[in-house]
């Protein structure tokens, strides 16, 4: 067996394609096939639907034989529990589950022996009851056949037994996907994947923002959530304790109603390892994503305690900074020095830092530069809302479109959850985009969506996370700039 290592997590999504081969220029395995190898990687980075693309791999013969982690990780874990690959975390503490234990919670035998598993993986014994659940792996994209096989097959045997179960974006606006363009035969896949989660028992929020429309437990207290700026923001900015789960792990853990307690459910493991010292002014959410997508990139798995940010951070700030660190690496809790929950109570000791790095101007306009892969001039498709946009995003772009139209061949979507677009609506702010020619998209963004099929090459975001999955996932040049260039070069 070739045995393959690398010091650099893997993002399923984007780095692997559906060969096995790494098709990511800047990884250390580029060009290389995972197929049939004994993969050792530290974990997984990215999004959370990674474990539903290891599954995928896996049916169709392409997956590793082995996979040996650096550090617990659910994503790569349960892909493999799943996908019935040999998986080894070194580091963990040996544990036996006692699975009668597990039993007399009201657990089916094969959820409990599912979850015995992942939990000897991941070093504990302790469940903890699964009162609120985000569940990622929605869009029929993101899952495939093989995810929405094994959800029809969970779907024929179990309801959510967890009471607060929320679900991600899908693939499309639900009620108005034909405007968007997405084909037939995808919808009927969408609408399947949407009635199975239904019938399972889960709240239609699809979105990946619940926080902005009041789905969110209270602050220091255990959840599973798997949409990776959900967890992010969750952990940092509300003081909420999970881990980054799998969209596969929070399935289980929601049929189950309990979930395992190990890593940030933990206090003591919630404690920064790394100071990052921001040696330059930040204005607005373009530089916040900068900021939050070169984190990712240099901490390599570890939680950051950040100091000297210029301002106090917006909602938005912050909500772009969790999406881009998670998407570029690994980032599930980031605290800031006297503005995120446990930094300003100074609940978090600062005695472990092992490193200290900085971010100045020149290494935010080096991620710039290697997010725009497109030509402004040739754009096809303008998108904002990755994470989904807030209220006050969307009155912002409907006041930079105002009295304004979109020149000829370019579509603009503003995507958003269908709470916050409703209330756009009453607001004007929805009639205000459409007279430009725009449109304000429920259910979906852009990198979820099928766009690939849909007619764009170039696409326009503000969002470091997109930037970061248009270009393999999607297969779109990007402009990445802020909403008020990317308008300017748009409109007549």
């Amino acid at each position: 067996m070739v045995i393959l290592r690398s010091s650099e997590s893997i993002s399923w999504l984007d780095d692997v394609d559906e060969t096995g081969q790494v098709i990511n220029p800047r990884h250390e395995l580029f060009g290389k096939s995972i197929a049939g190898t004994e993969l050792h990687i530290p974990g997984s980075s990215g999004s959370t639907v990674g474990s539903d693309r290891i599954v995928n791999l896996a049916a169709r013969g392409h997956a590793p034989a082995r996979i040996v982690l650096g550090r617990p990780d659910p994503i790569a874990m349960w892909g493999a529990i799943l996908g019935r690959i040999d998986i080894e975390i070194p580091g963990s503490p040996t544990t036996t589950v006692d699975r009668a234990k597990l039993r007399t919670l009201g657990i089916d035998d094969e959820i409990a022996e599912l979850l015995a598993r992942a939990a000897e993986l991941l070093g504990t014994e302790e469940f903890v009851p699964a009162d609120h659940v985000q569940v990622a792996g929605v869009s029929y994209k993101t899952i495939t056949e093989t995810g929405l096989e094994l959800r029809r097959s969970f779907a024929k045997r179990y309801r959510f037994r967890s009471p607060n179960v929320t679900i991600n974006p899908a693939g499309m606006d639900l009620e108005d996907w034909e405007s968007m363009g997405v084909p037939g035969d995808f919808a009927e896949k969408q609408r399947e994947v949407i009635e199975l989660y239904l019938r399972m028992g889960a709240t239609p929020t699809i979105t990946c923002t619940p926080y902005l429309i009041g789905s969110m437990p209270p602050p220091f207290t255990d959840a599973f959530l798997s949409e990776s700026s959900v967890v992010a923001y969750a952990n940092s900015v509300l003081g909420v304790r999970t881990n980054r789960e799998s969209g596969l792990s929070t399935l289980l853990y929601a049929i189950a109603g309990y979930g395992p307690k190990y890593g940030l459910h933990r206090a003591e493991n919630r404690a920064p390892r790394v100071e990052v010292r921001v040696e330059c002014d930040l204005h607005g959410t373009v530089d916040f994503g900068l900021l939050g997508y070169r984190l990712g990139e240099v901490v390599q798995g570890r939680i950051p305690y950040l100091r000297g940010i210029n301002h106090r951070p917006t909602l938005e700030e912050l909500k772009v900074l969790s999406a881009a660190g998670a998407a570029s690496g690994s980032i599930d809790l980031f605290h800031i020095e006297g503005v995120t929950p446990e930094a300003a109570q100074r609940l978090v000791p600062l005695d472990r830092i092992e490193d200290r790095i900085s971010v100045d101007r020149a290494s935010l306009d080096e991620v710039k530069r290697s997010l725009n892969t497109g030509r402004p001039e040739e754009l096809d498709l303008v998108t904002f809302g990755c994470p989904h946009a807030s209220l006050n995003e969307v009155r912002e772009i409907a006041g930079l479109l105002d009295g304004r139209k979109l020149r000829a061949g370019v579509r603009l979507w503003v995507c958003t959850s269908r709470a916050v677009k409703d209330l756009s609506a009453k607001l004007g702010y929805v009639s205000t985009i459409e007279s430009s020619g725009g449109h304000v998209v429920a259910d979906t963004c852009m990198v979820v969506a099928p766009i690939e099929r849909m007619g764009p090459r170039t696409t326009a975001t503000n969002s470091g996370k997109a930037a970061k999955y248009l270009p393999r996932f999607c297969r779109q040049n990007v402009v990445f700039d802020s909403a008020e260039e990317i308008i300017a070069r748009v409109v007549m």
